[in-house]
C-alpha cells in the first residue's frame, strides 16, 4: 500500500461561554467543550486520528474521507482570517493543518 500524505484544515476558536472548539474542516468532525486552546487542538488531533483508523479499516470510503464541515464553520474561517477584521472583541483563535499519513498511527 502507498502512503500519502494529506493536509486538513481545522481550526479551533473560544466560544462565548468561555470553551474552545476544534473544527475539522475537511472531515466534518467537531470537539467542543474544553477549557483550554491546546486541549482543543489535542482533542481534534485524536479525534482526526481516531477517525482515519476506523476509516483505515474499511479501505477509506469516500463518505468518510470526503465530509465538508457545515457552512457555519467555514463562515468562522472566513470571519477570523479576514485581512480587515471588525473592531469586535478578538477571540483567541488558531488555523492549523494536519498532516496525516495512512496507516502511520502513533500511541
Amino acid at each position: 500500500m502507498t502512503h500519502k500524505n494529506i493536509s486538513l484544515r481545522c481550526i479551533t476558536y473560544q466560544e462565548k461561554d468561555g470553551s474552545f472548539t476544534g473544527v475539522c474542516l475537511d472531515l466534518d468532525i467537531v470537539e467542543e467543550g474544553h477549557i483550554s486552546l491546546e486541549e482543543a487542538v489535542l482533542s481534534i488531533n485524536d479525534a482526526i486520528l481516531s477517525h482515519f483508523q476506523a476509516a483505515a479499516k474499511l479501505d477509506f470510503p469516500k463518505e468518510l474521507v470526503t465530509r465538508l464541515a457545515p457552512k457555519e464553520y467555514w463562515n468562522k474561517l472566513k470571519e477570523v482570517t479576514q485581512e480587515n477584521p471588525s473592531h469586535k472583541k478578538f477571540e483567541p483563535f488558531q488555523f492549523f493543518t494536519r498532516q496525516f499519513t495512512p496507516g502511520l498511527m502513533y500511541a
